[in-house]
């Protein structure tokens, strides 16, 4: 399975990863020994007789010593369905390229995201960004947090029921969508090289980023692995907590 759902009314799809070799036979054309095989270009080197293993190998030092254009050999396309204010968190990474459903000319489906309890988070007086979990053991932080649940959802179903009836009233979707949520729900195809798909991932699938960030950049990381499981443990080893 190459979906995973993500937060309430969300996805990651994966659409399709290629490497410079055609594999008609595979689920898709990438394959762990792309960077190796890319790399040996430089030396004129490559060739169909070498063992898998020394592929596996030659990639482990490619990653080891921050050899990167190998890896940039491989390409994924993602197709993700995603809160807006999580979107403009990928769209920091400028090395990837996407197309996203636009506004102006289609009308949005009635979808926005809403934390559950164990999403909410409390800000706190320590630092300026992030916050703290609620307690789910006090009651006064509960019922806080319930609040905003509700708060959030009738404000959304409010300013979706304007978004329609300026709509009905012939105003132009491009300022209809004024009235929408950064937490309103947008869809995109999204594409990036392995490369600096795992240094998004790095940054994304962090401690320190925002929660739903987080749990998209997991879904990705899950998606990738299960097809590209040697050249993720290299991740694992050298690249994640590099950044």
């Amino acid at each position: 399975m190459n979906k995973l759902p993500v937060l309430d009314h969300g996805f990651v799809l994966l659409r399709n990863m290629s490497g410079p070799t055609r594999r008609p036979d595979a689920a898709f054309d990438a394959d762990d020994t792309d960077p190796a095989n890319a790399a040996r270009f430089s030396f004129e080197g490559q060739d169909k007789d070498r063992a898998r293993e020394e592929d596996l190998r030659l990639d482990s030092y490619l990653m080891k010593n921050w050899h990167t254009g190998p890896f940039e050999q491989v390409v994924v396309w993602l197709e993700m369905k995603l809160p807006i204010f999580v979107a403009r968190q990928f769209v920091r990474h400028r090395t990837a390229r996407l197309n996203e459903a636009s506004a102006r000319y289609v009308q949005l489906p009635k979808e926005w995201y809403i934390p559950t309890l164990d999403e909410v988070v409390l800000q706190t007086t320590d630092k300026k960004q992030g916050g703290r979990p609620v307690d789910v053991f006090n009651p006064g932080e509960v019922g806080k947090a319930r609040a905003f649940q509700i708060s959030l959802d009738d404000a959304c179903r409010d300013s979706y029921a304007r978004y329609e009836a300026a709509i009905e009233n012939g105003i132009a979707m491009e300022q209809a969508r004024l009235f929408l949520h950064v937490n309103h729900y947008t869809h995109w195809i999204w594409q990036c090289d392995l490369h600096n798909l795992m240094n998004v991932l790095a940054r994304r699938d962090h401690g320190h980023a925002q929660g739903p960030t987080q749990k998209y950049a997991e879904a990705v990381d899950q998606l990738v692995r299960k097809h590209l499981p040697h050249s993720m443990e290299l991740y694992d080893k050298y690249r994640r907590f590099a950044i």
